[in-house]
């Protein structure tokens, strides 16, 4: 229910189509009026019809409309931003901006000095990094600018953040200055770009903007083809995880080079590199051993993954598959280990008995190698037991195989581990020589 407003009629503003989005957002965000009508829209939560008749007793439909999209924004951005809640956001650049524990890894490598943020947008990473350096953010969409200078005030950056509306291609770098560039990938009418090519600014202007600036970093998505593009030695790349989804694909470039590929993996801030394996290292294809390990998906995308097994005494299950595996539960933030409980080839007949034997329902099901989804498993899965499990299905020295297995976390006991390592190592052997007999 909305409730009414005791304070009176909202500031005056005319009933007019001629009222912009920025103008009724800035009513919005900048009067008492507009402040009393968010506040209404947060007491009503759920808003249909019957509740935004009774807003538009508060204001106009215009002003109604901005509070609604702003109050989505700023519950969408409680996600990625601290001050959330005070912030002057829209979806879009909701959607587009970096979630705060990655802009603060980003902006320590800024420390101490001037950059300049190209394409800032609602400017989550020209706040974090203002919070060790001072910035220029430039972005050449004027309410963009607007909602950035306000999200810098509520933040309490704004002394060392400045907000420029121009250009990012031809916007000069100051001398000295290393530039933060987040090009546009949702400005093509085909949708988000994974093509480098298909940013904006792209490929060409990006090297331009390089060649102005001693140091520096291009932001982009992780499933991207920079490795086509950023080949040689003059580039690292860095993959960035956070809370194991890999988010970003971030080309350093100039004096901050530190190495040629890094994967990096948030909150936890460990990372790994190129310079910490040997060269060419590649593990060895094992069979199922009593642990599968569940790599961080920026290990995998950084190309990193055989020097870190080789590294940790890991092993490969196959070689076109990225699930490790060994004997003992792995201790890093890069690997989630999984205790082996059975294992079945993967057909439904030989799976279901599987899970029926545990009393087991394949509630998180991970699939890597094999063409076949979680969702249609769940489906042809149904009403196999009672206790929820989790199914992981890969190949195995190339056949596909589904493993019944529990996170090592929730392994249970040390004596209950080394039994059900026993058993595993049972079953394993007794499954080889079923398939032994009957290839």
């Amino acid at each position: 229910m909305i409730p009414n407003d005791e304070s009176g009629s909202p500031a005056p503003i005319k009933r007019s189509t001629s009222i912009t989005d920025e103008t009724a957002e800035s009513w919005v965000i900048e009067t008492e009026a507009g402040a009393r009508l968010l506040a209404a829209i947060e007491a009503a939560g759920r808003v249909g019809p019957a509740e935004v008749d009774r807003l538009r007793a508060l204001a106009p439909p215009e002003m109604v409309r901005a509070a609604l999209r702003l109050n989505e924004a700023r519950r969408k951005g409680a996600r990625k931003f601290e001050f959330s809640a005070r912030m002057w956001l829209d979806s879009v650049g909701v959607e587009q901006a970096t979630n705060e524990v990655v802009a603060r890894h980003k902006a320590a490598r800024f420390a101490g000095r001037l950059v300049v943020d190209l394409c800032a947008g609602v400017g989550g990473d020209a706040i974090a990094i203002a919070r060790v350096g001072t910035v220029i953010a430039v972005d050449r969409d004027r309410i963009m600018c607007r909602r950035l200078r306000h999200n810098a005030a509520v933040s309490g950056v704004v002394a060392r953040l400045f907000v420029v509306q121009a250009s990012a291609e031809t916007f000069p770098i100051p001398e000295g200055a290393w530039v933060h560039l987040d090009p546009d990938r949702r400005a093509s009418a085909k949708g988000r770009a994974r093509a480098f090519a298909d940013y904006t600014p792209g490929p060409g202007v990006c090297q331009a903007i390089f060649a102005r600036a001693p140091g520096g970093l291009l932001k982009l998505g992780p499933a991207s083809d920079f490795a086509e593009h950023f080949s040689s030695d003059a580039f690292e790349i860095e993959l960035v995880s956070l809370n194991g989804e890999c988010k970003e694909a971030i080309v350093w470039f100039g004096a901050a080079v530190s190495c040629r590929r890094r994967a990096t993996c948030l909150p936890e801030g460990a990372t790994w590199t190129d310079r910490d394996a040997s060269a060419g290292a590649y593990p060895a294809v094992s069979e199922l051993q009593s642990f599968v390990h569940d790599p961080d998906p920026a290990l995998s995308r950084s190309g990193l993954l055989d020097g870190f097994a080789v590294a940790h005494g890991l092993e490969r299950l196959d070689e076109s598959a990225d699930y490790l595996t060994s004997g003992a539960a792995a201790e890093t933030p890069f690997l989630t280990s999984f205790a082996v409980v059975d294992h079945a080839p993967l057909d439904m007949k030989h799976v279901r008995m599987m899970l029926g034997r545990h009393d087991s329902m394949a509630r998180e099901i991970k699939v890597r190698g094999v063409d076949v989804t979680p969702e249609d498993l769940r489906i042809r899965l149904r009403g196999t037991g009672s206790r929820p499990g989790t199914l992981i299905v890969g190949l195995v020295g190339g056949r596909a195989r589904a493993m019944l297995v529990q996170r090592a976390s929730t392994a249970g006991s040390a004596s209950s581990s080394e039994a059900g390592v026993s058993a595993v190592r049972g079953s394993i052997a007794v499954e080889s020589a079923k398939l032994g007999s009957s290839s």
